[in-house]
């Protein structure tokens, strides 16, 4: 665009005269043109051609030449402009000029547009150039069209300006004056329409308040005109409405986006013009000079020091010898503010004053801290403007206060807030400030906006301000935030008594003791409180928690506080990292993030370089979770490790006194410090520092792009050593070199290029090679010649062109074998053609892949293919890297697209961009530009830029000026004479643009400066001069300047006779400062102009060459890092001459064949053909390894030791050729591109732990290992689940589901409660689970066996619920589920019934207890009490009540005939809470047992009675127990005593046995009995036993077995004796207990010694009676309910494995007592008995025949019944 820019802003005479035509058609109706009839218009094509013309017109140029063209043209504007303007306009233009500007008569076009009520004066507007030729005539003159053509969107400046202008604050729109307008409206300010500054001057003026635009779209012959000439009258008629084409101008044609891009807008325009350098200009913030007498450079000098060199990161961005090397002494301070001087009163820029004021900066500041200096200062006045504006806010604020009485809530401004203000260092404290200070005032800003607005229109109407009204204005939204409901409240007077200001305690805790002490407050908090009591706080708990919300808000505010907490909190930050469950298993040895996968506690201090990023980026990809830790350590304590920080912050807030009072206000004040400090400052300062960190990280990476952008443009242009016999010029090297590039590609099907440069750079020829990358050494004849073809015209080319180094790109190890190829070509020319010793380099190829893609080498290039644009790149980048490497500096940024760090990407672009962009500045400004080449050339065009002074505004236009005057730059005076630069840039950039004054020769008449071709400043000529005159000691009157610097330069040794001190201390004598350096400088410059000072090029090291041909880093390929390879080959090492002779071939027995000792080939019949095996040569050798290919087609070798951690013979046997295996790779051989992996076990897992990359020092492992254990068990579950198979049952039942548990679930989570799903079983194919919907997230599994099955896939005939029997599966559901589902229904409709909100570890009766507690907290009278669904056991609901302190919980068990509970059956809801209301008081049965029960239902096992004992399972416990009835009540054989005795252990069980009836009179002994039989030592009755019961290995143990602990059995109060129990047998009654038995014992057995054979028999038919009397007499209720309670089973708690038989006997009690007893037959029933002492335990299934064949012992098994049997009380 630039091209076709340049070329249409040549104007031509033939374009002015266009321009005039056009000009001529536009007052065609003028008087004195309009018999002008040869104007015509012109054709479309024409016209458009016309329009486009001119598009950038550089009329500058043409005013320097002096042409009289632009006078005419300026002429032609001027009668235009007075042919527009009305008589009111000339009064104003010459009152403004103070000249006389000729009148004339105007036309009367505009009368209409404007007013039909005109005076009759003749009006005009031009439709074309208005604007541009308002800005001619009246401003500045300057006819540079481009600068006229504005574009429609404000500049930043101007918008901010105007912006600036509108309103002071959002409130302000709602501010009205007296008349109800918006003040705010009223004083803004009209956007202009225009943006030149000529033009906005021009509206103010003119008032101008339309676009002339409006009038240019239609044609000027649409009106009807009257021309007067004499007494005639020409009328021309009206046409019909033609829109007029409008003029295209350069806004039209492209968009804004591109014209900034070209920088093509107005700002660039001013930039431009503007005598300061360009960057100056650009920075964030202008650089302003300081005002004399000021001591601003004295303390931001301070202030750059101490931030810039002197302050600690947080992390650790470089190492600690780095860290040193930059902090800077504190004479560093003088030479800041000196480089301050230059760079804000001279605007100078940082190149000038690193190479030309070395004196004032060095050796502290190199030119690195100079560009941080520069930076740094443009922090510093961002930061005193934001400053600035604040404190004028303070000093309003303050003005208002003073003017109004002062209300208590509000805070006064004092002096103390602007010192404050002026302490602020950086922009985290300026925020602290402005923070507190809107805490404090923000309810008054609004205020105070409207009085100043008030005053502001009192001012400006003249009026008294006092007798003004008040303004009326809008209700603003108010401030709803907690803060300032508080306030309004008048809470801040109750903070103001906490003892303490905010100030205070910040200075408390910055000095770390309590230099302010706590001002107690006589009365306490609550009474105080009393005070402030309102309609809004009621009760005093309100005040007190508004107070300390007060409280904790200023404290968190205090400035003082953040900034002591800042410093603390980033020094002793700490972070924990952990990983997702994403990130566990994608997060391996190759991630970049492994070392710090886990991490506890590590200090954001030991963070280094890129860390965070790194972290940053795992985190946004939800691999890891950062926690940066709110706990911190306190300060260091002498005698003990430091406390917590907040804890010490505390403690400086309390009073050392232990009143009431006192230790009430410490625990307000410490609640308040900690809100304060864990609610709003410590999550502020983890934002902050995370902020920090990130850039920090960001500044690392910038520097390592710099760093790497550096190492390749510091080398010089190559420069081969050629012998002394090839200086002639064929081979001469002093203006420059050749050098042949070549490119090619892996693919042997593209064709390879190779180019020629010559010195200048341009390309000389080429040559296409398509057959270069074949092997020369092919057995493939034609492949072989095609290679040798391209050899020979390789050579042919190199013999004509005669390069002095040919480079190949370095695009894969093929390049070593062209590199070869060509090495013998050149040895060949040596010898035939008498070639000097030529190099062949391999090269990086980077910058040459993308140049061949960039938009500059297509414009270059155009018609090249990619590879012959890589070639010329390389070629020319052995030239001069510096300008190769600009050529990606253009406006497409695109020296972004190399690759200088992996994290690249994760910084801004403009901010990597800048960093760039002062690389080429140091380093263009080290090396200097020729401009004359520059303009010759374009390839160092982009170098321009990075001129110190200039810029690409300033370049570009500086160049193109050279390029329109086609003139050569002779001197460096030209630079201000004829390219008009001013003398701020002139003074900084033109040391560093150079004239080579030797290719001048004649060519010029004018004086050519021979220090214009040196480094030497134009202000130093005079220096250098006299120090030429002194070395070649002229007398005074041969004395010729220009004479002594030739000949000083052909003999520069004599300036070392020079005494340069001496001089320098003359020219600091005579006010010219300290020059020594710079003396030095020139003398330097003297010896060689321009001498190149960049490190010359030096070959590759094998380690570059690795990485430049394989693509790999240290950081992508290391020793230990776990790849994937592919099996290539197996090697083999064939045996020696001795080894053969002593070979010992094996014969295979079972074959009879023979095997080669070596290879292992056994199918050798005869002992002579292995010998035949070895003498053909045929045996391959024994195996040696296994050669393989990695992924970047690196060849490697697994030798075979390293192949299995077993020995392998044969590596066939194990591996196969193309199979992918992983490997570790062991070790890199660098010169032979090769590597040596392992596929060992234990080194692919790294057992030895010698592979993997360190872990980081603060690594957590037992985190790791925990989670670690959760995974593995998670597998185990899902393995074990998965192995369960569910056969697909065919069941036509719409509840039937052939899915899995959890996809079960998941159906009935949506559906209602009471639903049922069926599915299969995991138990076997005999089973099915129905699944019903309890309440919400618990779900009951109930068991239901099948008989009767045709196959495993189909029903079964008959279904079972425990013993219950079931036709089909609508009876399980009609009479078993939805019966229950509908008690569940009534329980949780109930009013006291609460949903269960348990947490999923949690205690459900915790729960319950704090629920009760709650209420019992409301209404403590009333004995409370609610239900909940057990999720622990579905099916049952919690019963938790409360009577006094202790909460009591017991269960209620839906059943399908309504509700079981201590051991009783209830149909609804309301007669369970009747009997419950009446018996809550009456104690359980059972203790406690805490195990959770089963939630379902399985068949009860089958117990044989008979012989010797119980065939239950080895932990049968059977319990013999007869339940007593007494008057229809229920009551328990045992007292609260006895239960509270019994409940030492969680499985001991204390049951009674008694009897009714007859034997009633005995019931006192029987209770007395029971209480004496509470002990854990069992008892037994006074029916004895002959022999004593000798337990056998069968006997099973009523305690489960305890691994390491001894539990031995314990009396209790009393020990029974035999003799004690009573002899009758009327009244026997017996207890036992059991303890279990300690690990390995056995249990003790006691028996009652008295007794016979007769007390024996009647036992025993007193027993058989019993059985008999319960058969009889049991009503069919209770026959029903033992049936059901025989299919619950009571084996939820205690049937785990332990087969515990169960049966329970019921005891109807009628008028007389009587005892009956039950004899189960089948299965131990569960069901609790109506009565007697030990409800919940049962009496042991045994037939009447043998009662006497088990011996009612301590040691009998005893069944257990669990039951409703948790106990009322529970101790636990």
């Amino acid at each position: 665009m630039s091209e076709f820019l340049d070329f249409e802003a040549v104007e031509t005479e033939e374009e002015e005269e266009l321009d005039l035509t056009e000009r001529k058609k536009i007052k065609k109706l003028k008087a004195v043109l309009s018999d002008s009839s040869e104007e015509e218009e012109e054709d479309d094509e024409e016209r458009l051609r016309e329009e486009l013309q001119d598009l950038i017109d550089d009329r500058p140029i043409e005013e320097d030449e002096g042409g009289g063209s632009g006078k005419k043209r300026k002429k032609r504007q001027d009668d235009d402009l007075d042919d527009r303007l009305e008589d009111d306009d000339y009064d104003l233009i010459e009152e403004n000029l103070g000249v006389k500007v000729e009148r004339r008569k105007r036309f009367k076009r505009l009368r209409r547009i404007y007013d039909n009520e005109s005076d009759g004066e003749e009006q005009h507007v031009d439709v074309g150039l208005a604007r541009e030729q308002i800005a001619e005539q009246l401003f500045d003159g300057n006819d540079e069209s481009v600068e006229h053509r504005s574009e429609r969107s404000l500049r930043h400046g101007e918008a901010d300006a105007f912006d600036e202008e509108d309103t002071e604050s959002d409130a302000d729109d709602f501010i009205v004056d007296d008349n109800g307008r918006p003040i705010a409206e009223k004083k803004k300010k009209r956007r202009p329409i225009f943006t030149d500054a000529s033009l906005l001057e021009g509206q103010e003026i003119f008032g101008v308040d339309f676009d002339y635009d409006d009038f240019s779209i239609y044609e000027e012959d649409e009106y009807e005109d009257e021309v007067a000439g004499g007494d005639d009258h020409r009328v021309k008629k009206k046409k019909a409405l033609k829109k007029k084409v409008a003029k295209k101008t350069i806004f039209d044609i492209y968009e804004p986006s591109e014209l900034k891009r070209g920088h093509f807008t107005d700002l660039d325009n001013e930039i431009r013009k503007r005598d300061m350098p360009e960057r100056m200009q650009l920075r964030q913030v202008p650089v302003t000079p300081v005002p004399a007498g000021s001591m601003e450079l004295d303390e931001e000098a301070d202030w750059i020091y101490q931030y810039a060199f002197c302050k600690n990161t947080v992390s650790e961005p470089e190492k600690a010898d780095n860290r040193e090397k930059m902090r800077q002494p504190p004479s560093a301070i003088k030479k800041i503010k000196q480089t301050l001087g230059f760079v804000r009163n001279q605007q100078l820029e940082v190149p000038f004053i690193a190479f030309y004021r070395k004196e004032y900066v060095m050796p502290e500041l190199n030119i690195d801290d100079l560009w941080k200096v520069y930076y740094f200062d443009e922090r510093w006045c961002q930061l005193n403007e934001r400053k600035r504006k604040l404190r004028v806010l303070f000093e309003k604020m303050r003005q208002f206060q003073m003017d109004k009485p002062l209300r208590d809530d509000v805070r006064l401004v004092l002096d103390g807030d602007f010192e404050r203000l002026n302490d602020a260092q950086t922009m985290e404290e300026l925020k602290d400030v402005h923070m507190y200070f809107l805490l404090n005032y923000s309810h008054e800003l609004p205020k105070m906006q409207a009085e100043q607005r008030r005053r502001a229109a009192a001012a400006e109407n003249g009026d008294d301000v006092e007798l003004m009204l008040p303004d009326e204005q809008l209700k603003q939204a108010p401030n709803s935030s907690p803060y300032a409901v508080y306030r309004k409240a008048g809470i801040c007077g109750f903070a103001k008594h906490f003892g303490l200001t905010p100030e205070q305690f910040a200075e408390n805790l910055r000095d770390n003791y309590q230099r302010n002490e706590v001002t107690q407050e006589s009365l306490g908090p609550l009474e105080l409180a009393q005070q402030y009591l309102s309609p809004r706080f009621a009760t005093t708990d309100e005040v007190m928690h508004a107070a300390k919300y007060v409280v904790a808000r200023q404290l968190a505010h205090e400035p003082l506080l953040r900034k002591t907490m800042r410093e603390v909190y980033f020094d002793r930050a700490r972070i924990n990292i952990r990983p997702t469950k994403h990130g566990m298993a994608q997060i391996d040895e190759n991630s970049p993030v492994y070392s710090m996968k886990y991490v506890a506690k590590k200090p954001v201090g030991d963070l280094f370089g890129d860390q965070f990023i790194k972290l940053m980026m795992a985190e946004e990809e939800k691999l890891l979770e950062i926690t940066f830790l709110e706990a911190f350590e306190g300060n260091a304590k002498a005698n003990g490790p430091p406390g917590d920080y907040v804890e010490e912050a505390k403690a400086l807030y309390n009073l050392d006194q232990f009143s009431k009072h006192v230790l009430e206000w410490n625990a307000l004040r410490a609640e308040c410090v900690q809100l304060a400090l864990q609610k709003w400052v410590i999550p502020d300062l983890i934002k902050e520092l995370r902020t920090t960190l990130h850039e920090e990280a960001q500044q690392f990476v910038l520097r390592s792009c710099t760093a790497k952008l550096h190492k390749w443009i510091k080398v010089a242009p190559y420069k081969p050593e050629l012998p002394q016999d090839y200086q002639n010029d064929d081979w001469s090297t002093l203006r420059g070199i050749r050098v042949l590039g070549l490119a090619y590609d892996p693919d042997q099907t593209v064709a390879a290029f190779c180019a020629v440069t010559t010195v200048e750079g341009d390309i000389s020829d080429y040559l296409r090679l398509p057959n270069i990358l074949k092997r020369k050494k092919s057995h493939n004849a034609e492949e072989k010649a095609l290679k040798l073809a391209d050899l020979r015209k390789l050579s042919d080319f190199v013999k004509i062109k005669k390069p002095h180094i040919v480079v190949i790109g370095a695009e894969s190890r093929e390049a070593q074998m062209i590199q070869t190829d060509i090495q013998d070509i050149l040895k060949d020319l040596e010898t035939t053609e008498q070639f000097p010793p030529i190099e062949v380099e391999i090269i990086d190829n980077k910058l040459a892949k993308i140049y061949a893609n960039s938009k500059k080498g297509e414009a270059d290039f155009r018609e090249y293919p990619p590879l012959l644009k890589q070639a010329v790149s390389l070629a020319r980048k052995m030239q001069d890297p510096l300008v190769e490497y600009s050529q990606l500096c253009d406006a497409e940024d695109e020296i972004l697209c190399l690759r200088y760090h992996p994290l690249q990407e994760r910084v801004p672009r403009d901010m990597l961009l800048e960093y760039l962009s002062l690389e080429f500045i140091n380093r263009t400004s080290a090396v200097g530009l020729d401009i004359n080449m520059m303009v010759q050339n374009s390839r160092t065009v982009n170098l321009l830029q990075y001129t110190c002074g200039l810029g690409p505004r300033k370049g570009q236009a500086l160049l193109k000026l050279l390029k329109q005057s086609n003139q050569r730059l002779e001197n460096r005076t030209q630079l201000v004479t004829a390219c008009h630069l001013g003398p701020k840039v002139f003074v900084n950039c033109s040391g560093f643009i150079k004239i080579d004054t030797s290719s001048l020769g004649d060519s010029t008449e004018a004086y050519v400066e021979l220090l214009d071709g040196s480094r030497v400043h134009p202000e130093t000529y005079e220096w250098a001069r006299k120090m030429a005159i002194d070395a070649m000691e002229y007398d005074d009157e041969e004395t010729n300047p220009a004479r002594a610097i030739e000949e000083i330069l052909e003999s520069p040794e004599r300036l070392k006779d020079l005494d340069l001190d001496a001089f320098s201390v003359e020219l600091e004598r005579q006010g010219f400062g300290s020059k020594s350096i710079t003396l030095y400088d020139i003398r330097n410059e003297l010896s060689c102009l321009y001498k190149d000072n960049r490190s010359p090029y030096q070959k590759h090291s094998a380690e570059e060459l690795f990485e430049l041909l394989t693509k790999e880093t240290p950081d992508s390929l290391y020793v230990g890092k776990c790849v994937l390879a592919m099996v290539t080959g197996f090697t083999y090492r064939r045996p020696q001459g001795e080894q053969l002779d002593n070979a010992n071939p094996v014969r295979i027995e079972s074959t009879g064949s023979w095997q080669c000792p070596f290879c292992h080939k056994d199918d050798f019949p005869e002992l002579s053909d292995v010998w035949h095996h070895f003498d053909a040569n045929s045996c391959p050798g024994q195996a040696s390894g296994v050669r393989i290919r990695l992924d970047n087609h690196l060849p490697g070798f697994i030798h075979i030791k390293n192949l299995s951690d077993k020995q392998v013979r044969n590596p066939e046997e194990r591996v196969r050729v193309s199979q992918m295996i992983h490997v570790r790779i062991i070790k890199i051989d660098i010169e032979r591109f090769s590597v040596d992996c392992s596929s060992k076990t234990a080194d692919l897992m790294d057992v030895y732990s010698l592979w993997r990359p360190r872990r980081d020092a603060f690594y957590d492992f037992v985190t790791k290992e925990l989670d670690n254990r959760k995974v593995m068990d998670a597998m185990a579950k899902a393995k074990a689940l998965k192995g369960k198979t569910y056969a697909r049952r065919v069941i036509a039942h719409p509840c039937f589901y052939n899915k899995s548990y959890a996809e079960v679930i998941a159906i009935l989570a949506e559906a209602d409660q009471g639903e049922v799903a069926l599915r299969p079983s995991s138990k076997s194919a005999a089973h099915l689970t129905a699944t019903w919907k309890v309440t919400d997230d618990t779900y009951q599994h109930i068991d239901v066996r099948e008989e009767g099955k045709e196959n495993d896939y189909s029903l079964g005939r008959r279904l079972y619920i425990g013993t219950d029997e079931y036709e089909d599966l609508d009876e399980i559901v009609a009479r078993y589920i939805n019966p229950m589902a509908a008690a569940a229904r009534d329980l949780i409709e109930y009013k006291y019934y609460k949903k269960n909100a348990t947490p999923a570890n949690g205690n459900e009766r915790e729960f319950m207890e704090q629920l009760l507690r709650d209420e019992k907290a409301k209404d403590p009278k009333k004995i409370h009490y609610l239900f909940t669904a057990s999720k622990s056991i579905p099916g049952k609901f919690l019963l938790s009540y409360l009577p006094r302190t202790k909460v009591c919980t017991e269960y209620v068990t839906v059943m399908p005939e309504g509700y079981r509970f201590r051991g009783l059956v209830f149909h609804s809801v309301d007669s369970l809470l009747r009997w419950f209301k009446e018996h809550w008081l009456d104690p359980t049965a059972s203790p406690a047992i805490n195990t959770p029960m089963h939630g379902m239902r399985p068949p009860l096992a089958t117990h044989n009675s008979g012989g010797g004992g119980s065939s239950a399972g080895p932990y049968s416990i059977t319990c013999s127990v007869v339940g007593s009835v007494s008057g229809g009540t229920p009551r328990s054989g045992m007292s609260s005593s006895d239960i509270r005795g019994s409940g030492s252990s969680a499985y001991s069980i204390s049951h009674s046995i008694g009897g009714g009836g007859g034997y009633a009179s005995s019931c006192s002994a029987a209770a007395a009995a029971a209480h004496h039989g509470t002990s854990a030592t069992p008892s037994f009755g006074r029916a004895a036993i002959n022999t004593p019961y000798t337990p056998s290995s069968q006997t099973p143990f009523i305690t489960p077995h305890t691994p390491h602990a001894l539990q031995t059995p314990r009396y209790g109060y009393n020990v029974p004796s035999p003799s004690s129990q009573s002899s009758s047998n009327q009244q026997m009654r017996h207890r036992h207990g059991h303890n279990g038995s300690g690990s390995g014992g056995s249990p003790r057995n006691y028996y009652d010694m008295g007794g016979g054979q007769q007390q024996r028999a009647k036992e025993s038919l007193d027993w058989q009676l019993s059985n008999h009397s319960w058969a009889r007499r049991r009503p069919p209720l209770q026959q029903q309910a033992q049936r059901t309670a025989m299919g619950m089973g009571m084996n939820m708690g205690l049937d785990m494995n332990m087969g515990l038989g169960i049966n329970l006997g019921y005891s109807v009690s009628g008028k007389t007592p009587t005892n009956e007893y039950s004899t189960g037959t089948r299965n131990a029933g569960a069901a609790a008995g109506t009565g007697g002492a030990g409800a919940g335990a049962a009496i042991s299934s045994c037939k009447a025949a043998s009662v006497r064949s088990t011996p009612r012992t301590n040691t009998s098994p005893h069944s257990m019944n669990l039951g409703d049997s948790t106990p009322i009380y529970d101790e636990n």
